[in-house]
C-alpha cells in the first residue's frame, strides 16, 4: 500500500472512530417491536438526550407505555405533547407485528365552549385544509387536539422524525391559537 493510501484509510478510520465516539451522525433507528413499551423508551432516551426535553412516562394498562411532554404554552395555555405506539398490522401467518403506527398528540387544554362550537370549526378546518399532515379536532369533552400520525415499517424510522413531529405540531398550535384565541373570546 503506497504511503497516500495509508494516509487515506488512516484518516477515514480517524474519522469513522469520531463519529462513533461522538455520536455524530447517531439516530436511534425504531423498529418495529412486538411489545408495548420498547419503542417509546427509545424515543424518551433520544428527546431527553438530544433535545433535552422533560419526558414523563405514563402507564395506559400493563406493559404499555405512553410518554408525556409538558409544556409551558407563553403565550397560549400550557399543554402536553403524548407520544404512544400501536399495532397497526401483523403477519397473517406468525401474528407479529409487521407495522406500528406512532400517534402524537398535542393536547391544547383549550376547551371550546357549545356557543363558540360552529365558529372554532371554521378555524380549525381552515388549519386542516392548509396543514395536510397534521389534523385538528375538538375532542368529545370539548378540547381542542393536534394530531399528528407516524408509521413504522420492517425497515425503520429515524427517531428524528419524532421530534420533527412535535416541533410541527407545536408550530402549528401556535398559528392556529392566534386564530382561535380572538374567536374563544380569551
Amino acid at each position: 500500500m503506497s504511503h497516500g493510501a495509508c494516509r487515506v484509510v488512516v484518516f477515514v478510520c480517524l474519522a469513522l472512530l469520531l463519529v462513533s465516539a461522538t455520536g455524530f451522525c447517531a439516530n436511534d433507528q425504531l423498529t418495529v417491536v412486538q411489545d408495548e413499551s420498547s419503542m417509546e423508551r427509545t424515543i424518551e432516551a433520544y428527546l431527553k438526550g438530544e433535545h433535552d426535553l422533560v419526558v414523563q412516562e405514563v402507564m395506559l394498562e400493563e406493559d404499555d407505555l405512553a410518554l408525556s411532554l409538558p409544556y409551558d404554552g407563553d403565550p397560549m395555555p400550557d399543554f402536553r405533547v403524548s407520544v404512544d405506539s400501536q399495532p397497526l398490522n401483523r403477519d397473517e401467518d406468525t401474528g407479529k407485528v409487521i407495522e406500528r403506527g406512532l400517534v402524537v398528540n398535542l393536547f391544547t387544554g383549550v376547551t371550546v365552549p357549545e356557543s363558540k362550537f360552529e365558529d372554532a370549526i371554521r378555524v380549525i378546518n381552515e388549519l386542516n385544509r392548509r396543514k395536510v399532515f397534521a389534523s385538528v379536532y375538538i375532542d368529545t369533552d370539548g378540547e381542542v387536539v393536534l394530531s399528528w400520525t407516524l408509521n413504522v415499517l420492517e425497515q425503520g424510522l429515524a427517531t428524528e422524525y419524532v421530534y420533527d413531529a412535535i416541533v410541527r405540531l407545536v408550530q402549528n398550535w401556535d398559528a392556529l391559537w392566534k386564530e382561535l384565541e380572538p374567536v374563544l373570546g380569551h
